[in-house]
């Protein structure tokens, strides 16, 4: 069931805030949060039902591994759960990709398991894994297993995020909970949001992008940039989107998710395009992964190590494929030369800092979208102008000469522009949605997005991280 669909919109959600909060005017908290439970598996379930009894397995084990742990704090017990979680996403997410490398470096030739990917896996199995080792190191002290499997099945962020930590979801619903107009009414403009950037924007762009990265051709200079910068542009639409939608979905219940995009595009430097991108995600990375490593405390050099694997783990967290293997390092090759800048002292004007930033990860971006590696390096030899230069139709009065490009029409280019612009410069969704207030023009303002979003004519995407 996708946030964008119909079936979503009429009639799962309307119903399930609706008795929500019958519910909790009659004083049946508790019933309430058993009652959302319920919802979250019938949600999970409507894509496979089959995958439901993962999902309620890995919260009720949890549970009570990580009881166990904050009683004995065991480091055997803990390295077992951990490894467990970690194996049972393997198995899953990695088994067959594990076993296509084995049959190409091998004579062997072993059959692919063929597993269907569980939607959530990646975000949920970092959710349980940072609370056994919060509870092994004495962080959580709220035991209730209706809470904890509230906030791991809570349906907003089940499939895509944000990653939540014991402290962002429990406390708030240990406490009764009460209806907010200001809340409910800025749930309402971030879900009305979320769902134009989706439909709206990301989902048109894919219309324009999709075909560049399927073309047999190897694309020129303008389309290579275009096909770059658009699918830029679209992850953060959708991503941001999403996010929007996830943390509004949740005000409509009076539960506060963590922010999980901040503008990333507007970084000047890709140390803060991190804490702007995915920003649980970045949490978990950090505090799990880096500080364990060693961090900061383990000198310059191995801290660029540090940092290096830890994005590397960031990419093979994103998929099971050589591209996002290139991605991960891509990206701690650039923490480790900016790292090895700040050590000159010098500071780049704000202008140029932000635009090398916003070109380093635009050039990533085409490593992650792309098919394979040799189609990556081929976008990129497009992007230096190797493979030629073909103009936009539209300029092409100025330069009868140049051959004009068969994928794009310059009107694109002004589009993708507007859309960079506002990126770097506007304030993010959840801010301009702290000033709002519950009137009529806010009202009329959410219903024109979700006329305009719903009724938008073309095809209505699932959300891109919801495959990983």
């Amino acid at each position: 069931m996708l946030f964008n669909s119909p079936e979503f919109i009429y009639c799962f959600l309307p119903l399930t805030v609706g008795i929500w909060w019958w519910l909790q005017s009659l004083r049946l908290g508790v019933a309430a949060q058993w009652f959302l439970v319920a919802c979250a598996l019938l949600f999970y379930g409507w894509w496979d039902a089959g995958y439901v009894p993962l999902l309620a397995g890995s919260a009720s084990s949890n549970y009570w591994l990580g009881y166990a742990l904050a009683k004995t704090r065991s480091k055997s017990l803990l390295r077992l759960g951990v490894l467990l979680n970690i194996g049972i996403l393997c198995y899953f997410k990695y088994a067959d990709f594990l076993i296509e490398n084995w049959n190409s470096l091998s004579a062997h030739t072993v059959g692919l398991l063929h597993i269907v990917l569980p939607l959530g896996i990646s975000f949920f199995t970092f959710q349980v894994i940072a609370y056994l080792v919060d509870a092994y190191k004495g962080l959580v002290t709220d035991f209730n297993f209706r809470r904890f499997a509230f906030s791991i099945s809570f349906f907003p962020h089940l499939i895509a995020g944000p990653i939540l930590h014991y402290a962002d979801v429990m406390p708030q619903l240990s406490r009764r909970i009460r209806f907010d107009p200001n809340a409910f009414s800025q749930g309402l403009f971030l879900l009305a949001v979320g769902l134009f950037k989706k439909t709206a924007i990301a989902d048109r762009i894919a219309e324009t992008v999709d075909p560049m990265f399927a073309a047999d051709t190897a694309l020129p200079l303008f389309e290579a940039w275009t096909a770059a910068v658009g699918y830029g542009l679209q992850i953060y639409f959708d991503f941001s989107g999403y996010s929007d939608m996830a943390i509004g979905i949740g005000l409509l219940f009076a539960v506060r998710l963590p922010l999980n995009f901040n503008s990333p595009y507007q970084a000047l430097d890709i140390a803060d395009f991190w804490k702007r991108w995915h920003m649980t995600l970045s949490r978990f990375l950090r505090d799990y992964v880096y500080i364990p490593l060693g961090g900061n405390r383990a000198g310059f050099a191995k801290g660029i190590m540090a940092a290096a694997a830890t994005m590397l783990v960031g990419g093979i967290w994103h998929g099971a494929a050589w591209t996002f293997v290139a991605w991960g390092l891509l990206h701690g090759f650039y923490i480790g030369c900016h790292r090895l800048w700040l050590k000159t002292g010098v500071k780049l004007p704000g202008w140029l800092a932000s635009a090398l930033t916003f070109g380093c990860v635009t050039a990533a971006w085409v490593v992650f979208r792309a098919m394979s590696m040799g189609h990556a390096v081929s976008i990129w030899h497009g992007m230096a102008g190797l493979n030629g230069i073909a103009v936009p139709a539209v300029v092409n009065a100025l330069c009868p000469d140049c051959p004009p490009t068969t994928l794009i029409n310059g009107l694109e280019t002004i589009q993708y522009g507007v859309l960079l612009w506002w990126c770097r410069s506007q304030p993010n969704s959840q801010e301009e949605a702290q000033a709002l207030a519950p009137n009529a023009t806010t009202l009329a303002l959410v219903a024109s997005l979700f006329f305009f979003s719903l009724f938008l004519p073309g095809a209505h995407d699932g959300f891109i991280y919801w495959q990983f």
